[in-house]
C-alpha cells in the first residue's frame, strides 16, 4: 500500500460523531481490499465496494475513504487495491454485520471505549453471523458443484 492515498473523498460533513456516539453508534476504521487479475476489474470492484454498496447501507454513515493505489504482486500475478474507511455504525450489532459482509483485512475500533449488550441484543447478533455463516456456506456448496471450481477450491485449500 503507497504511504499517500491517490484518492480521499468525504461523507456526511455535518453531521455530529458525538451524538451517533452519545446514542449507542461505534465509529471504526475499517481497511477493505479487493484482488483481481485484471487491473480495471479490481478498481470497478472497489470504487462499487465503497460508492454503490457500503455508502448506501442504511445503518452506516460514512466518513472519509481513502484509496490507494492499485498494485500488482509480481509473484502471484494479480491486482491488489486498498480503501480506508473511517464511518459509523448505529450499534454494534450493524458492526458486526458490516465485517461479516465486507470482511476486511484490518478493523480499528475508535469509539466507544465498551459496549454493553442485553441478552435480546447477543441473542440477534448470534442469528446474524449464524444466518450469514449459513448463506456463504451455501453459495460455497453450490459454487462447487462444478467440477472445474471444485479442483480449483481444492488447490486454493491446500488440497481439502
Amino acid at each position: 500500500m503507497a504511504d499517500e492515498p491517490i484518492l480521499e473523498k468525504r461523507f456526511n460533513e455535518g453531521i455530529d460523531i458525538e451524538e451517533y456516539l452519545r446514542d449507542g453508534a461505534i465509529l471504526v476504521r475499517l481497511f477493505i481490499e479487493v484482488q483481481s487479475n485484471d487491473k480495471d476489474a479490481a478498481e470497478r470492484a472497489i470504487n462499487r465496494t465503497i460508492f454503490d454498496s457500503l455508502a448506501n447501507e442504511k445503518a452506516v454513515r460514512l466518513i472519509y475513504a481513502k484509496f490507494y493505489d492499485i498494485r500488482k504482486d509480481r509473484k502471484l500475478n494479480f491486482f491488489s487495491g486498498v480503501v480506508e474507511v473511517k464511518l459509523l455504525t448505529i450499534d454494534f450489532r450493524w458492526l458486526v454485520s458490516v465485517v461479516m459482509r465486507y470482511g476486511p483485512s484490518a478493523i480499528e475500533i475508535i469509539k466507544p471505549e465498551k459496549v454493553t449488550l442485553s441478552m435480546d441484543e447477543m441473542q440477534s447478533l448470534l442469528a446474524d453471523v449464524s444466518e450469514i455463516s449459513q448463506m456463504y456456506s451455501s453459495k460455497i456448496i453450490s459454487l462447487l458443484k462444478d467440477d472445474e471450481r471444485k479442483k480449483l477450491y481444492e488447490k486454493m485449500l491446500g488440497g481439502a
